[in-house]
């Protein structure tokens, strides 16, 4: 057994994780809505629930996306539309049949999506920063899902404001009223930064992550090492003790979020390293306990995701998505990360702002495009 001191604070470190998890729960949620939607009106209120309206960048290519003018189009184009056929599957729930079949969705095209994890707090109401940037794209035609993280420290050039870190390109399009606003501008910075459109991005709050994680009943995770951190940061300011044994652990959702942020026995890149066998810990839970034959478990997770996830994905998008990656297997995806031997430290006077080396992000942004 492992001594763990779960401390009910959730600090910024955490969104990396965070947002991968959100992925995966994404996915989930997209095939809640082909398959479950038809039986609970519930399910598909809550997945409803999570999509915004944001200006569309499926259209965009790399060699605008850096520049700051397009800004008749975004607010004018309406991402929502194609969530309008979706209200006509609704109707279905009258003869709710859980083991009726339904036409699966067309898989369509693969798609980018830039997942963003907030490190605001309860209470507070300023924009807040994105300590999670992870770019994920998903080509349901080959069953290929890859991710790349990227510091939240890296340096970059945000389109039409100058340069500063990476994460604060959220705060920068709300605070200066950027017509893409907030997750508009950070899509834009990532798509220049990377070379590659970006069709789709996924905004993730932290709260409902601890309940997603409890509604599956938590995650076995295999700890690699003993870590051990006296000092462990709490939401309220506060620190207690997080420790883990090496080995198989079941954990619960505050467990699990506690050995996802941990990094003190390390580093950030080790961090990062754990935060995605969580995530493939969550996607072979989805699988293995066939969550899609328990509407009750759908209704769950959902409910505890509404609220804290938003995303422009429209849901017959969504939906294709998800159910094209329903037998999916955990450990074919692919990870990728700018890491610490891609990275030079200091720009001026920021001793710690990480600047990529010459080629590596063409090298990732390859990788993660695929063949």
């Amino acid at each position: 057994m492992n001594t763990v001191t779960v401390g009910v604070g959730l600090k910024r470190w955490c969104w990396l994780w965070i947002a991968s998890c959100a992925f995966a729960l994404g996915l989930l949620a997209a095939t809640i809505v082909g398959w479950a939607a038809l039986a609970s009106f519930t399910i598909h209120r809550n997945v409803q629930a999570m999509i915004i309206a944001t200006a569309p960048a499926a259209t965009a290519t790399p060699t605008d996306v850096p520049a700051p003018s397009p800004t008749a189009a975004p607010p004018t184009a309406a991402p929502a539309t194609p969530t309008a056929p979706k209200p006509s599957a609704t109707p279905v729930p009258t003869p709710p049949p859980p083991t009726a079949t339904p036409i699966p969705p067309a898989a369509g095209a693969p798609a980018t999506i830039l997942l963003l994890g907030s490190d605001q707090r309860p209470g507070e109401h300023d924009p807040s920063r994105t300590d999670a940037i992870i770019i994920v794209r998903v080509d349901p035609q080959k069953h290929r899902v890859a991710m790349l993280s990227l510091p939240r420290d890296l340096w970059v050039s945000i389109p039409g404001y100058g340069e500063t870190r990476i994460n604060a390109a959220h705060v920068w399009g709300e605070i200066y009223n950027d017509p893409d606003g907030g997750i508009g501008l950070a899509r834009k910075t990532v798509s220049a930064l990377l070379g590659i459109p970006i069709d789709y991005t996924l905004y993730v709050d932290f709260q409902g992550f601890i309940g997603a994680i409890d509604a599956l009943g938590g995650v076995d995770v295999d700890v690699e090492k003993e870590l051990l951190d006296e000092n462990f940061p709490t939401m309220d300011y506060g620190y207690t003790v997080a420790h883990f044994l090496p080995g198989p652990q079941h954990m619960d959702g505050a467990t699990a979020l506690m050995y996802s942020r941990i990094r003190h026995p390390d580093s950030d890149f080790a961090r990062m390293r754990r935060q995605q066998a969580v995530l493939a810990g969550v996607l072979a839970t989805l699988r293995g306990r066939n969550v899609l034959a328990s509407l009750k478990q759908l209704e769950d997770l959902t409910t505890a995701l509404r609220g804290y996830v938003t995303t422009d994905i429209p849901e017959a998008r969504l939906l294709g998505l998800g159910w094209a990656l329903r037998d999916f297997v955990p450990a074919q995806i692919e990870h990728y990360q700018l890491d610490s031997d891609m990275l030079s430290f200091g720009v001026g006077d920021d001793r710690w702002a990480e600047v990529a080396i010459p080629g590596a992000l063409e090298q990732l942004a390859r990788q993660l495009i695929g063949p």
